[in-house]
């Protein structure tokens, strides 16, 4: 059996797998939660940019600056 450790946040009762985990694997899950607060406390008394921040930071890096970049040229003449 293998261990991955990974942290991942809750979104609408689902969490993504890595990438890294096969389909079709078989997984055995176990959640730890935070003691301190209950989720809808973690909700309410977080702001919305927070909740934000974190989800960010939980998304898998997707590629650098150069990739995402347009030429300036778009095709248009101008007069």
């Amino acid at each position: 059996m293998q261990a991955i450790e990974f942290e991942a946040i809750a979104h609408q009762h689902t969490i993504h797998v890595p990438d890294t985990v096969p389909d079709g694997v078989m997984l055995r899950v176990l959640l730890l939660l935070d003691e301190n607060l209950k989720p809808s406390e973690q909700t309410a008394n977080s702001d919305k940019g927070e909740v934000l921040k974190a989800l960010l930071a939980a998304m898998p890096d997707v590629g650098g600056d150069e990739d995402f970049c347009r030429p300036l040229d778009y095709g248009r003449k101008t007069p």
